[in-house]
């Protein structure tokens, strides 16, 4: 079995986030550059998902011995679990760079709020 390796493209959005890599502390490169790199892969993956599922439709013709009925295109159903994955690593390089001011005053006003 021969593969042929597609060619990366990174987006605007996500050459933006590249430049947010610098604000993240010196310890946590090595994890921000891995998650980075894996959300470059994904939206990569959603794009060619996406393009399927508009090709194709959400849904398709399955047969199965006799029986054939209407299911959700797997692309659709994989287009959905990454980008909910997609979703946490997002959130995940986020909570990697540093607090700003205002967000430390925020949770200082949500505890005093909350009592605390």
């Amino acid at each position: 079995m021969t593969t042929t390796r597609r060619k990366v493209t990174i987006s605007t959005d996500m050459r933006k986030v590249k430049k947010l890599l610098k604000e993240v502390p010196e310890d946590r490169q090595p994890i921000a550059t891995g998650i980075y790199n894996e959300l470059v892969f994904m939206q990569n993956t959603l794009a060619t998902l996406k393009a399927q599922v508009e090709d194709e439709g959400p849904v398709n013709m399955f047969k199965q011995g006799k029986q054939e009925f209407l299911r959700e295109h797997p692309a659709l159903k994989a287009y959905n679990t990454t980008i909910q994955r997609f979703s946490l690593l997002y959130k995940q390089l986020i909570d990697l760079l540093p607090r700003t001011e205002i967000e430390a005053q925020n949770d200082a006003l949500m505890d005093f709020i909350n009592g605390g």
